[in-house]
C-alpha cells in the first residue's frame, strides 16, 4: 500500500495542478539528484536500441507538460539516443510518417525511481531504477516489456 501511495501520489498532483498530461504526453517527476537524469536517460535509449534499427531510425519525444519544460531528463535522453544513432525529433518538429513515437513517464517510487515507456503505442517497457548505498540510481533489473498484438 505505501508504494502505491508513493507512486499514485505525485500522479494525483500532477492531475491537481493542471497540467496538460495526456495520452500522447511524457511526464517526468522531479528527479532526486542532477546524475539521475544521465542514468535514466542512458536506460531508455538502451530500451529504444534493443527494439529499433539506429541508423535509419528517427525518433520523436512525445512531450512533456509545459510545467516541465526545463526538466533535465528529456535534453540528455534527447542526447543519449543520439549517441546511440537514432536521429531525435523533439519540441513538436513536424517528422516523418515512419517516425517512431517514444512516451516516457517518471516516477518517484520507494527509494528509486520507475520508468515506463511506450514505444509507438504498441510496445510497453517498465524497469525500476533504485538508490545503491552511495546514493547513485542504478539499475533494479531488467526492463518488463509487453507488446501489444497487432490486427490479423
Amino acid at each position: 500500500m505505501i508504494r502505491l501511495r508513493r507512486f499514485a501520489l505525485p500522479c494525483l498532483a500532477a492531475l491537481l495542478t493542471g497540467c496538460s498530461f495526456g495520452p500522447n504526453s511524457s511526464y517526468v517527476a522531479q528527479l532526486q539528484q542532477p546524475t539521475d537524469a544521465q542514468v535514466l536517460a542512458k536506460g531508455i535509449a538502451a530500451f529504444v536500441a534493443m527494439r529499433l534499427p539506429a541508423a535509419s531510425s528517427t525518433v520523436a519525444l512525445d512531450p512533456t507538460p509545459s510545467d516541465q519544460a526545463r526538466n533535465s531528463l528529456t535534453p540528455a535522453l534527447a542526447s543519449a539516443l543520439r549517441r546511440r544513432g537514432f536521429a531525435v525529433a523533439e519540441n513538436g518538429q513536424p517528422v516523418a510518417a515512419s517516425t517512431h513515437h517514444l512516451r516516457y513517464l517518471v516516477t518517484p517510487l520507494d527509494n528509486g525511481d520507475l520508468v515506463r515507456l511506450t514505444l509507438d503505442g504498441a510496445t510497453e517497457g517498465s524497469r525500476f531504477f533504485v538508490r545503491n548505498s552511495a546514493g547513485g540510481l542504478q539499475s533494479g533489473g531488467p526492463f518488463t516489456v509487453t507488446q501489444a498484438e497487432t490486427a490479423r
